[in-house]
């Protein structure tokens, strides 16, 4: 009650005294304070209306978009904050943040070494910095600046993370269980770090250890998706395809909205030439995402496996109908056009 009668008695004020900024900033925090978070950002672009470098509200309302994801708006509030030459760390690292969201590169490079300026040992900084290099695929630049944020603080689960990861995609397994094995250590019930660690034994043919921790994050959430997509790409590589199949099946039943269970369960099922069961699970699939190009280009891929070359042409012309410009598909598209063609002409001699 106290608040809503703040609330209006602040409106009236703001109202009566259009000029006096301080009842805009006090509004703004009651809304904040309440979670009504557009109710705040309409507060604080009044309040740039009559008072354009307030720099409270540039970086509240740089703040507010950044976590609406609205990356573009956010680095526009953040950029007229700078502009003003106050200089504070959270600034540059939000506004840097905002820049890598939208793949520009250069600018939040720039504008995390300026965070650094102010603050040397952050290892959030080097920690997002590794992130823009693993971006742009430079994974010895990443690593050193993983390495950093890890000297720098060596308690957080993360930062063992991030190099675990970069030592798996460089295929380095063996190296990266060990940082994986101390995020388990410093996070033991966060389900993604039990499923690197889990993926990264599977990957070494560990498979004993592997199920284990695949169990392990099962009964953490019976419930959480990528666990058993997880667990079912490993069994089929152990050749449990029957085990594999029923894994698969757990993750459509959780979330039948999802397409990567369809999609590598039909990709199985071609695997093991069960190709009406391939195409079964590929038409779910566009059945869920009816412009799903790659989906089309399985079925036809499966279609041609059959000996159904109709179908498999349906289905490649329905690709280039969503992919109009990828010539691959079309020389493809073509050549089973012409064996098609061919087919139908000596069935007709015969």
């Amino acid at each position: 009650m106290e608040t809503e009668n703040n609330e209006q008695y602040l409106l009236k004020e703001i109202n009566d005294k259009p000029n006096n900024s301080d009842n805009y900033l006090k509004l703004a925090n009651i809304y904040l304070g309440g979670d009504k978070h557009d109710l705040a950002i309409g507060i604080y672009e009044k309040l740039l209306n009559i008072e354009p470098s307030n720099y409270v509200a540039l970086t509240n309302l740089g703040s507010l978009y950044l976590q609406k994801c609205e990356y573009f708006k956010a680095i526009n509030f953040y950029s007229r904050a700078v502009g003003l030459g106050v200089d504070k760390f959270n600034v540059y690292f939000n506004l840097a943040n905002a820049y890598a969201e939208v793949g520009e590169f250069k600018h939040a490079l720039s504008n995390y070494t300026k965070a650094l300026n102010l603050d040397k040992n952050n290892y959030r900084v080097y920690s997002a910095i590794g992130l823009l290099y693993q971006d742009k695929e430079n994974y010895d630049e990443a690593l050193i600046y993983f390495n950093k944020a890890l000297t720098l603080n060596d308690n957080h689960a993360e930062n063992y993370i991030n190099i675990g990861l970069i030592l798996n995609k460089t295929g380095k397994y063996s190296e990266s269980l060990k940082y994986f094995d101390k995020a388990i250590e410093l996070s033991p019930d966060n389900i993604n770090y039990i499923l690197y660690c889990a993926n990264a034994n599977s990957s070494l043919h560990k498979y004993d250890v592997a199920n284990k921790l695949y169990i392990m994050a099962l009964n953490i959430d019976e419930n959480f998706y990528q666990t058993y997509i997880c667990f079912a790409i490993s069994l089929f590589e152990q050749k449990d395809t029957e085990k594999a199949i029923e894994i698969y099946k757990k993750a459509i039943s959780i979330n039948p909205e999802k397409i990567d269970a369809y999609i590598l369960l039909g990709n199985l099922y071609c695997s093991i030439s069960s190709y009406e069961d391939a195409i079964e699970q590929y038409k779910h699939v566009i059945k869920i995402e009816p412009a799903n190009y790659s989906a089309f280009i399985l079925l036809g891929n499966t279609y041609a496996l059959t000996g159904d070359l109709r179908s498999a042409v349906g289905s490649y012309k329905q690709a280039i109908d969503i992919q109009p410009d990828n010539d691959e598909i079309k020389l493809i598209y073509i050549d089973f056009i012409r064996e098609y063609i061919n087919n139908k002409e000596v069935e007709n001699v015969k």
